[in-house]
């Protein structure tokens, strides 16, 4: 019986979710470093006004201070990036939104559509066959029963994962429960509070009404997703087993909260470090 590890939400997220967030610190540092040289914005000096005589008359007054009135010079302010629907540009991230002051709540078709985006969208194909051979090397090789079978079942296992967790998790039962299954990224802060913010949002989520509620769409629909795909992990169905698989689908949901938060900030720091590292 072939078994592999068990894929959580995107099932190609766990294979890669630790390399990425190694990525992640490293840029991380490197931005910590651009920011410390980084000069402030002085605002130009008011230029010195010569005091007008008292003879001088109110029309000429005006006169004066029009033309020696300096002008405003407005603060330029960094491009702030909107959230990526692709975690590294290639991770579909469709549950990924701004955090702003007015909260809109999703309809059901948006809920479903969020699911179907985060199944369907073309990088999930190429990433699942990079999985499946993992997972194929993983089992011991391709000695078993044929390159192609054994390929073929990690390959349905794996999108079997994805479609099941995404429309569980971002659809069905947020729709039930009235909601919210997006994560909405704060931006500002520092980062170990951005990082508790992000890993926090797999317990309490926003409800359609816009308040904070428990998240039961994620923590019992993962719990639900484990026991409906132990069908197919035959050699994985034992309370332990199934306990392990939930908890790394919890901690790979909070691991994705932490790069989507961050993502666009790693970004705009790799412009910044590209226009440094060009020749002069």
């Amino acid at each position: 019986m072939i078994e592999k590890r068990h894929m959580p939400r995107c099932g190609f997220r766990l294979g890669i979710h630790t390399g990425l967030a190694a990525c992640m610190l490293l840029a991380m540092g490197m931005w910590t470093t651009a920011r410390a040289g980084e000069s402030a914005i002085i605002p130009n000096p008011t230029p010195s006004v010569e005091p007008v005589s008292s003879l001088t008359t109110s029309s000429e007054y005006d006169d004066a201070t029009t033309i020696l009135e300096p002008p405003s010079i407005p603060i330029a302010t960094p491009e702030i990036d909107p959230v990526s629907k692709r975690l590294f540009g290639f991770i579909p991230d469709y549950q990924a939104d701004q955090k702003t002051g007015v909260y809109k709540p999703l309809t059901t078709a948006e809920k479903f559509k969020i699911a179907r985006d985060n199944s369907f969208d073309w990088p999930n194909f190429p990433l699942l066959v990079g999985y499946a051979l993992q997972a194929e090397v993983a089992a011991g090789g391709f000695h078993q029963t044929g390159f192609l079978q054994e390929f073929g079942e990690y390959y349905v296992r794996g999108f079997g994962d994805q479609l099941i967790g995404s429309y569980v998790t971002e659809a069905i039962l947020p729709a039930i429960f009235h909601e919210d299954p997006r994560y909405f990224r704060i931006g500002t802060g520092s980062v170990l509070h951005r990082m508790g913010y992000a890993a926090s949002r797999i317990f309490v989520t926003n409800g359609d009404n816009g308040k904070t509620r428990f998240y039961a769409s994620e923590l019992l629909g993962n719990a639900g997703v484990v026991a409906v795909t132990s069908v197919y992990y035959t050699s994985s169905q034992t309370p332990g087993q199934g306990a392990l698989r939930y908890g790394m689908q919890l901690g790979n949901d909070a691991l994705t909260n932490v790069l989507t938060e961050f993502w666009p900030d790693i970004r705009y720091r790799m412009r910044f470090l590209r226009h440094y590292l060009q020749p002069h």
